[in-house]
């Protein structure tokens, strides 16, 4: 009896031992087809080499160490990867279901790139058949990151971040993109330190602008919804130059429009941003608003509709403008771009103490007393015929009393910067403000 149950238990032992043997050495052959799979899909340009490769779970991917995968300028290495197998059909590029990697660096003409931990879902291999085709782009379905960091070569600029995430990344897809703790740094002149505690992106196209950065090429935003929202940004230079709590920006864009909607909560803005050196001579060391801009860009056209701009500073003012303008998109309206054309414009203005803190430079600037820099112009409105003048100086010294309406309908479009120097030299020339089409509506 003993005898046969050690008969039985060894030869338990020895199938069992037959079996294991066997599975092991079917998922090796396993293994080696998947490598060699994956090799073949990558096209003629491309290799890899590694340590060490073993099977996943039951087969369905392959482990590597000291993965070095090169493709044309671009080489990727990590410590560890994990490949599921490629996924083919037709003549469609290869789909990798899933790529994962622990100490990640790519480097190419374009920067590089270095990620602690990185998992890739859904993944289109740019493959190159041949020198005559050309390659197909890189997508990502889902993509997550740990600890970037990365340069960028064209910007000559640093990038990092503590975590990263993108879904639908590629060719004109509007992708999306969350990142904690980003970091932003360029050391050419003027240089740039730029930081926020998130970023979240929407509907932008990822994979366009990255063309664009890392090869010069012009960036065109894709049709559809965007949404951006962007929390603590602070911008550096030699020293602070601006901080927003908060930037929140929606915009709808079609082949014949764009419109936009964009707001920055509490942003403080330092003397030395261009524009703004004027500050401490009025005695402020710092802009402190919260802005909204609403506008339509014209894109056939090239005109820009602003149904609202508002800049609400504290200790100083509320300034809204509205109007139409050519030669112009968004962003010239921020930047005070010296193309833009002015068709017609309102501003609304009500004041929280700039006024006075104006007057008193002014008299400084003439060596004068303010009560006898005031009846010298009161004196001067008096002999001349110069209503705005007057209208001007009568809103200067009771601003407290409500809003200055200016309205500007120019019998030409004039370009903005000469609109604006032209309001500071009315005093002097009033015939300006019949060029201008100015006219002053007060309280």
């Amino acid at each position: 009896m003993k005898k046969n149950v050690l008969v039985m238990i060894s030869g338990i032992a020895i199938l069992g031992g037959i079996g294991w043997l066997g599975a092991r050495h079917a998922e090796h052959l396993m293994l080696d087809k998947s490598i060699e799979r994956f090799r073949q899909t990558l096209g003629p340009d491309a290799s890899f080499t590694y340590k060490k490769a073993t099977p996943g779970v039951l087969g369905r991917s392959v482990k590597f160490t000291s993965l070095v995968f090169r493709q044309g300028p671009e080489t990727i290495t990590a410590d560890e990867a994990e490949v599921s197998k490629p996924v083919t059909k037709g003549s469609e590029s290869p789909l990798i279901e899933h790529l994962s990697f622990r100490n990640f660096q790519m480097a190419d003409t374009a920067g590089s790139l270095h990620l602690v931990k990185l998992a890739m879902e859904g993944v289109t291999l740019p493959v190159k058949e041949d020198v005559h085709t050309p390659a197909h782009t890189l997508s990502i379905q889902h993509a997550e990151a740990t600890k970037l960091h990365g340069f960028i070569d064209s910007l000559q600029s640093d990038i990092a971040a503590d975590t990263v995430t993108v879904d639908d990344f590629g060719e004109s897809m509007a992708s999306h993109l969350e990142a904690t703790k980003l970091q932003f740094s360029a050391d050419v002149p003027p240089a740039r330190h730029v930081s926020a505690d998130h970023v979240g992106i929407d509907g932008l196209d990822l994979a366009g602008l990255y063309n664009s950065l890392t090869t010069g090429a012009a960036y065109t935003g894709r049709n559809g919804t965007r949404d951006i929202q962007i929390d603590h940004l602070a911008i550096d230079g030699d020293s602070p130059l601006l901080r927003a709590v908060k930037i929140l920006s929606h915009s709808s864009k079609s082949e014949t429009a764009e419109q936009e909607v964009s707001s920055v909560q509490d942003a403080e803005l330092w003397p030395s941003l261009p524009n703004l050196g004027w500050l401490p001579t009025l005695g402020y060391d710092r802009l402190r608003a919260s802005l909204v801009l609403n506008d339509t860009h014209d894109l056939k056209t090239d005109k820009l509709h602003i149904e609202e701009l508002s800049v609400d500073a504290a200790q100083m003012g509320r300034l809204h403008l509205d109007g139409d303008f050519a030669q112009a998109g968004s962003h010239a309206v921020v930047a005070a771009n010296a193309d833009m054309q002015v068709l017609h414009m309102h501003m609304n203005y009500m004041d929280h103490g700039l006024v006075p803190k104006i007057l008193d430079q002014a008299a400084k600037a003439r060596n004068m007393n303010l009560p006898d820099m005031l009846s010298g112009w009161q004196e001067q409105i008096k002999q001349g015929n110069n209503p705005i003048l007057a209208q001007a100086l009568t809103y200067a010294l009771h601003p407290e009393k409500g809003p200055l309406d200016i309205y500007i309908q120019p019998q030409r479009p004039l370009p903005l910067m000469t609109v604006l120097a032209s309001l500071g030299a009315v005093g002097v020339a009033p015939q300006i403000a019949q060029q201008v089409g100015l006219s002053l509506h007060t309280p």
